[in-house]
């Protein structure tokens, strides 16, 4: 197996891509119409859930040098970690077909009205698969100018729409208590756990004793740009209005004008387009590089065909492909839950099997 390493800087920009682009397409549909202007609260609460796992992932890492989620998954746990190992993988795999139905559905019923899913789905895994196969450098390259461009879009964005945010749209807060707010956040939680990455990542990053302070400034920044977005929406259009919607940012963006710009929402799409490339290109090499290691391919070249077909052929298949708001209703009630469990509960297993192990290495 290779060892591609990426820097700090790359690290970081590959992990706030992920964050920001799963979810500026996928968050907001489940997370507005439960709690709306108290978002915040389980954005808040996500995000810490998400901090909670990179620790774990780090300190992992930091005990297994050199080996990723799913090597050191069959070092602590012998045999049953083979099948934690195919369980990791083929979480990654069912990320990777939510994220392309859902991305293919938003162009297909936004810019690209009426274009077959199996067209861009097909497309965006072709693109995935080259920079997959080309490693994770070329994907961290890739992320670095993607990243850029999302943060400066996504300040300016923010700034632009002062003028038309109604705060009044806000209140109250808290109306309810605090209970759904902290009901909802598994769905920010499980979108951002989706960044177990880390686990995969780790080996590749030149600095691995700065991981986890990477992580969780990427996360931190990410989530807050993610909730100003959200917060502003409803400021501008009302709490009844993006309750309703399904790409509620997307829908502000197309209110926002300056003197001599307007349609705004193009120049976002394309830049959160990009940056969903970039995610779906770390997990595509992550699950073809997971699978090698597990299966002992010497390379993760191997897997990017196998997976291309599954990723492609899956979000036009039931329950994928059935309608949209089916597959939202299904994934609403399971993913969430389900996801936490592969991302916060595996790895604290994992965590909790690594320190006994430990432990009994130690002489008395």
């Amino acid at each position: 197996m290779n060892k591609d390493l990426i820097s700090d800087r790359q690290f970081f920009m590959l992990i706030f891509v992920s964050i920001t682009s799963l979810t500026y397409f996928s968050v907001p549909t489940m997370l507005v119409p439960a709690v709306k202007q108290d978002l915040w609260l389980s954005m808040v609460i996500g995000t810490v859930i998400d901090i909670y796992v990179a620790y774990l992932l780090a300190w992992l890492g930091r005990a297994y040098p050199g080996q990723s989620l799913v090597q050191y998954s069959v070092t602590i746990l012998g045999k049953a970690g083979y099948a934690l190992g195919f369980i990791f993988i083929l979480f990654f795999a069912v990320v990777i077909c939510l994220s392309l139905f859902i991305f293919s559905n938003f162009l297909s019923s936004t810019l690209l009205v009426g274009t077959p899913l199996i067209v861009l789905t097909s497309t965006m895994a072709v693109a995935a698969g080259w920079a997959a196969y080309n490693g994770i450098e070329t994907i961290a390259r890739l992320a670095e100018i993607i990243s850029v461009l999302i943060l400066l879009v996504s300040v300016a964005g923010v700034l632009i729409s002062i003028p038309q945010l109604e705060l009044s749209n806000l209140l109250p807060q808290l109306e309810n208590g605090a209970w759904p707010a902290v009901k909802a956040s598994v769905y920010p939680a499980s979108w951002f756990g989706v960044c177990i990455l880390m686990g995969m990542v780790m080996p590749h990053h030149n600095n691995p004793k700065r991981t986890f302070k990477l992580k969780a400034s990427a996360v931190l920044l990410g989530a807050s740009i993610m909730t100003l977005w959200l917060l502003n929406s409803i400021a501008a259009l009302g709490q009844e209005v993006v309750g309703r919607l399904y790409y509620p940012v997307y829908a502000f963006t197309r209110t926002i004008q300056l003197v001599f710009l307007e349609r705004v929402d193009i120049l976002m799409m394309l830049v959160y387009i990009s940056g969903t490339f970039i995610t779906l290109s770390v997990l595509y090499y992550i699950a073809a590089e997971g699978a090698a290691q597990l299966f002992g391919t010497r390379s993760h070249r191997k897997w990017i065909l196998p997976f291309g077909v599954l990723v492609t052929i899956l979000p036009v298949l039931p329950p994928f492909g059935k309608n949209m708001l089916h597959t939202f209703k299904v994934f609403e009630f399971w993913f969430p839950l389900t996801a936490l469990l592969v991302e916060g509960g595996l790895t604290t297993l994992l965590f909790v099997a690594a320190l006994f192990r430990n432990r009994k290495k130690k002489p008395s």
